[in-house]
């Protein structure tokens, strides 16, 4: 089975962040990182938007119950209730929380 999210995809992350300019805002964005067997990952984020007006929680569309990869909330209430319910929908299928992440990015 192949995965749906490699630890690349981190990595494909990383590059898109642009840490050297200081006169951008920074938003925080919290990271699960899901694992089954030994081969397979999924990457669960949310964040704000660089508007802040909206939460983004973003997470591969097979696991996602409207089938988006992208979804938008008014409010982080809701947006933790539906991470919560791809959560468990991850734990029923077999998959573990490998790592949580809380890392600062910059918004241009």
């Amino acid at each position: 089975m192949r995965p749906l999210h490699s630890l690349e995809y981190l990595d494909e992350l990383e590059a898109r962040v642009d840490r050297s300019r200081h006169c951008d805002r920074h938003v925080r964005v919290l990271r699960w990182i899901f694992s089954r067997d030994e081969d397979e990952t999924v990457v669960c984020e949310l964040g704000l938007t660089g508007e802040d007006s909206e939460y983004e929680l973003r997470v591969p569309a097979r696991w996602s119950p409207t089938g988006a990869s992208i979804e938008r909330f008014d409010d982080a209430l809701t947006a933790f209730q539906r991470h919560a319910m791809i959560e468990r929908l991850l734990l029923d299928d077999g998959w573990t929380l490998h790592e949580f992440q809380s890392e600062q990015v910059t918004v241009h």
